[in-house]
This record gives structure tokens, C-alpha cells and sequence, in this order.
């Protein structure tokens, strides 16, 4: 099921973050919330997950059931996603994982955030083939989509993408919140630390 808004609407945070939970809420037996923010700092177009993640990651501090990969110091992107999704795998079994990840999209839907509920396919505005990840996905449209994806990625405006990022960080902060809550109680083996970055 699909769910957007755009990230003007001064409903989206409530609503997008409701679908998020709702979705969770249909099978809660998970003991951990992975974030994974996809993306790269190279282009201020595929930037969006990076600064999500950044943003994440300083707001959760010390809330250990609570795990964000992908940030501007240190992106999830095509090159380390293989190697990311399995250390997921490995560190955090029972995780429910949301994926974050920017795209380009007609030209109308330019601002639209996007909450999917099926995993992501990551790299399809640039055609590459990676590994689905994520229980529900939340993207954002950045720019059109058209025969020169990479330099629309590159010459997105990075104002534009750090407003959007915003949006989308006040999103999954509050569905993570009430997820939290919800979580089982159980512990997973070898798992010591208080929050995962990558």
C-alpha cells in the first residue's frame, strides 16, 4: 500500500507517521528498529537519507532499541550496501527495518514523501540493481526524472533537500516513538551497544 503527501502539507508528519505505525502494528514482533538512510554527500539530490540518518542519529542518542545506518559522515550507498545489509541481518535479526531513500519522479510529484509498505529497491532512478531493503520504505521525490538522472541529482537544490530531510526526520521520529513502545522485550545475543551507526 502506498501512502504520500507532500512535505509542505502541514499534515503529512501525523499522517505518513501513522502509516508507518499502522503497518507495524499488523505484526509486532520485532525486539529493535533499524533505520537505514540511503544515499550518498557526493550529490545534494541523493543526499536526502544521509542527512535523515544525521539528523536520526543525534535526536535517539542513548534510546538502545533504536539503531540508524547512513548518515553524511558515514553513508549506506552502492557500494557498502551489500556488506550492510548483511551485518543488519547478522546484528539485528528481529528488527523491523524502515528504508529511507531520495528518488526522482515526474514532475508534478516533485516535494511528494512517499511511505511504501514493501521494502525498498534502492538505485532504480539511476538503473542499478541492489538488494531490497527495509519492512516499509518512506522516499522522497527530489527532481524529475529524466535522461540525465545524475546531473538532476547533482544540481538539486540542496536547500530544497535539506527542508525535505526536516520533514521526513519529524516522521519517523514520531512513529519510531510510538513503535518503541510497542516493542518485545526480548534480547538479541551479542547485542551490547546502544545505537548502530554506519
Amino acid at each position: 500500500m502506498l501512502h504520500y503527501s507532500h512535505y509542505l502539507d502541514k499534515n503529512s508528519v501525523a499522517y505518513l507517521s501513522d502509516a508507518i505505525i499502522q503497518h507495524y502494528a499488523s505484526n509486532p514482533v520485532y525486539t529493535e528498529i533499524v533505520v537505514v538512510c540511503i544515499g550518498t554527500n557526493r550529490y545534494s539530490g541523493d543526499s536526502l537519507g544521509p542527512m535523515v540518518g544525521s539528523q536520526l542519529l543525534a535526536g535517539m542518542k542513548g534510546q538502545r532499541h533504536i539503531h540508524v545506518y547512513g548518515t553524511l559522515d558515514n553513508p549506506v550507498h552502492a557500494l557498502n550496501i551489500h556488506k550492510t545489509i548483511a551485518h543488519i541481518s547478522q546484528k539485528h535479526g528481529r528488527a523491523y527495518v524502515i528504508a529511507v531513500d531520495a528518488c526522482l519522479g515526474q514532475f508534478y510529484k516533485i516535494g511528494t514523501l512517499q511511505v511504501v509498505e514493501e521494502p525498498l529497491q534502492p538505485g532504480v532512478s539511476l538503473d542499478k540493481k541492489l538488494p531490497p531493503i527495509g519492512h516499509i520504505h518512506i522516499k522522497g521525490i527530489i527532481n524529475n526524472y529524466g535522461a540525465l538522472n545524475h546531473k538532476v541529482l547533482e544540481h538539486t537544490s540542496l536547500t530544497f533537500v535539506q527542508e525535505m530531510s526536516g520533514v521526513v526526520s519529524r516522521i519517523l521520529t514520531r512513529a519510531v516513538q510510538q513503535i518503541s513502545s510497542q516493542l518485545q522485550a526480548a534480547e538479541l545475543p551479542g547485542d551490547n551497544s546502544s545505537q548502530a551507526t554506519r
